[in-house]
């Protein structure tokens, strides 16, 4: 059935105004009779109906009709928000032609690139795409899971992950490596040489960072429920040059070409302060309140951990420092230009690089905030 409209609505009144002349054929007549209408019956005398009891009569039945068509509607239009929710009860398919058309739609639709413009960096980003929207679908159901049992999660925190590079780990996890190398393949591409496009994670460089990861990937892969919290740094820890025959250590900028793996979460962002002073609030200074001189603030940065050989896939959430004044506009337009972006630069730079040197108080201060924000941010 048709939804209830105004062009029904009028289809309607010109049926009654139909069946009303018919009446009047047959006999029935209105009539007005000092202000007040009615119906005739006999062309003449007979008893008069009021108009206003006609017309809530006929209000009562339009009022009825419409109820039953707006509840035939919603109840039509809830079938088939249903039927499209329940798309999502199926994973997409993992066999290797399905791969291949994935593959080819984040090219064109992700990247916006075409066959003869996607060079192997391209590539790789397609393909990591496409692995992470399977991840994303166990990923999803995982948490969905583990809200409805109403299970306790552990919570891991670390000032580092050493994650190392994802594309191969989530391949290897999901058992499907045989069938994207195929595809792979199938496309014109070797598999290993787009692993090798991937560049490590800057989110640890030593052993507690590598530590850290693992103890993600055995608690997905033996099916607990848990998260990981951590910092996301935006240089890691350090990209190595041999000049002279010596070693240079230099910016590691493992973000210069985006990170395919993590979901930013804008609409998880919290209020972190720092410094400021504490003023008494009563007489004998028992009571002291806090005025914070700055306010930094954390955004949310979401990446899937699959399990080895398990539908099991944890979050690993890290947060990234972010100004809360990011331009200055009165300063900009002083001729102050860096002024403009200082309050930005300051807070950005809390979470640039683990373990910043502490030769300088400066750099000291930068490590307490660096460890502070790790645990403010996660207790949020």
């Amino acid at each position: 059935m048709e939804p209830f409209t105004s062009h029904h609505h009028s289809q309607y009144n010109n049926h009654n105004l139909h069946m009303n002349n018919n009446n009047n054929n047959n006999g029935f007549y209105h009539s007005d009779l000092g202000g007040r209408g009615g119906i005739g019956i006999g062309g003449g005398g007979g008893m008069d109906i009021p108009t206003n009891v006609n017309a809530r009569y006929h209000r009562s039945s339009l009022r009825e009709s419409q109820e039953s068509l707006s509840s035939e509607r919603e109840e039509r239009e809830e079938q088939r928000i249903g039927v499209i929710w329940a798309l999502l009860a199926a994973y997409l398919p993992e066999d290797v032609r399905s791969i291949e058309k994935f593959f080819v739609q984040h090219v064109e639709y992700t990247l916006a690139r075409g066959r003869g413009n996607l060079n192997m960096s391209g590539a790789y980003h397609a393909l990591a795409m496409s692995v992470r929207d399977r991840l994303v679908e166990r990923w999803k159901d995982t948490q969905l899971f583990f809200k409805e049992k109403g299970v306790k999660r552990v919570a891991y925190l670390s000032m580092e992950y050493l994650i190392g590079r994802s594309l191969q780990n989530s391949i290897v996890n999901l058992g499907l490596e045989d069938n994207f190398s195929q595809a792979m393949r199938n496309l014109g591409y070797v598999l290993e040489d787009l692993y090798d496009e991937e560049q490590d994670a800057g989110l640890g460089n030593s052993g507690l960072g590598r530590l850290a990861a693992c103890f993600l990937d055995s608690l997905a892969t033996n099916d607990y429920p848990a998260w990981g919290y951590g910092i996301r740094y935006k240089y890691g820890m350090f990209s190595q040059k041999i000049i002279n025959h010596c070693q240079m250590e230099d910016v590691d900028n493992w973000l210069s070409h985006g990170n395919p793996w993590e979901v930013e979460r804008l609409d998880i962002m919290y209020p972190v302060h720092f410094y400021g002073t504490c003023k008494p609030t009563s007489k004998d200074g028992s009571h002291v309140i806090w005025e914070p001189k700055e306010k930094i603030l954390a955004v949310a940065y979401d990446t899937p951990i699959p399990g080895y050989s398990t539908y099991n896939t944890l979050n690993m959430r890290l947060w990234s420092a972010k100004s809360s004044k990011e331009f200055d506009l009165s300063q900009f337009n002083s001729g102050n230009f860096y002024k403009s972006i200082e309050d930005r630069e300051y807070s950005e730079q809390i979470t640039a690089v683990l373990y910043p040197s502490d030769d300088t108080p400066n750099g000291k201060f930068e490590r307490i905030e660096n460890a502070l924000l790790n645990w403010l941010f996660d207790l949020k």
